[in-house]
């Protein structure tokens, strides 16, 4: 069994360091940004294999490119850590009985860190990522019976709705458009009443990370704070104990 966990830990290394190249070519509106030749973002100069290990080119390489020797940025090791840890947890909850199902929950695995992090960086949601997965979700949803047409017509609606009017209300200034997408997809993935769970946890740890800025002096009232990777992290948790944290409040009330 621990085979396998390392195994989806090597496998989620490889794909932090695919999750990379794909954030910053589309940003930077690349062709070919999924088949194309890797390259130094400092000096254009094309990388060898032995330059895109995870984790051990950059250890090797002493977090400088061999060509230019300009100082690689710590996010491509802590993607890759990021999605190789996710990809052991996901393993480990799911299990591996229910092979499509585990597929699935790797892919949104996928998904959810990569976005996150494009999100980070560049305060956007690349709609050439969400905008398939929401189509994805709805499907599988319902076809693989996660939940009924009912289910994930609630959970879209939901979070569309309350997201677009703090939109409208505010015109833009208290979330983008991108988090309305975002809630589209929970939504669809995690389905009613769970898409309560995730949106009440998103919030809950947005407001702690931001009260733990405030105090430690690394935020400001003013800074911006993108909301993606709560939203994402709120519906992970909830895709595996919603419903048992669901149970759990309804017991107390």
């Amino acid at each position: 069994m621990y085979t396998i966990y390392i195994l989806a830990f090597l496998v989620g290394l490889c794909f932090g360091s695919f999750a990379s190249v794909i954030i910053y070519r589309l940003h930077d509106k690349s062709r070919g940004f999924v088949w194309g030749r890797s390259h130094c973002p400092k000096c254009k100069h094309p990388l060898a294999a032995k330059d895109l290990i995870p984790i051990v080119s950059f250890v090797v390489s002493g977090r400088k490119c061999r060509y230019c020797r300009k100082p690689i940025s710590f996010t491509y090791p802590l993607l890759e850590l990021t999605m190789g840890t996710g990809f052991v947890l996901t393993t480990i909850l799911t299990g591996v009985q229910t092979s499509w199902l585990l597929a699935y929950y790797l892919f949104l695995t996928f998904i959810f860190v990569t976005i996150s992090y494009y999100d980070v960086l560049f305060q956007e949601i690349p709609d050439s990522l969400s905008l398939p997965t929401i189509v994805l979700a709805g499907l599988i949803g319902y076809f693989g019976r996660l939940n009924t047409l009912s289910s994930l017509g609630i959970g879209f609606a939901i979070p569309v709705a309350f997201f677009g009017v703090l939109f409208m209300v505010s015109r833009g200034r208290w979330l983008g458009g991108g988090d309305i997408r975002i809630g589209a997809l929970i939504g669809l993935v995690l389905g009613w009443p769970n898409i309560i769970v995730a949106l009440f946890l998103a919030y809950l740890l947005g407001s702690i990370f931001s009260a733990l800025g405030l105090i430690f002096g690394k935020l400001t009232r003013k800074s911006p704070i993108p909301f993606g990777p709560f939203l994402f992290l709120g519906a992970y948790i909830t895709l595996f104990w919603g419903q048992r944290i669901l149970e759990w409040y309804l017991n107390l009330v």
